[in-house]
């Protein structure tokens, strides 16, 4: 038997990626389905999601996530989870 997870998706608006190559203006954050993160994250709409994580533009989620060895998806859903942990 193959159990197949299903996923959420929500895509963060960064003004300035296109500065840095991207053909597409936001990132697309894939999180478990009932994650209780992705929940908040779609209350928060793009620009809470932004203000929470402390980051404005996409070449410093992008400094940030290489700086931790992380792809830009789990560096987003890493500092969301410590952020909004540290909030409750």
């Amino acid at each position: 038997m193959t159990y197949k997870a299903h996923r959420v998706y929500i895509s963060i608006y960064f003004p300035d990626a296109h500065l840095h190559g991207r053909a597409r203006r936001d990132v697309t954050v894939a999180f478990a389905q009932g994650d209780e993160l992705a929940e908040r994250c779609s209350r928060l709409g793009a620009q809470g999601i932004r203000r929470t994580l402390g980051i404005e533009s996409y070449g410093e989620l992008v400094r940030l996530a290489a700086a931790e060895e992380r792809t830009l998806g789990n560096y987003i859903r890493h500092r969301l989870r410590v952020r909004l942990a540290n909030d409750e």
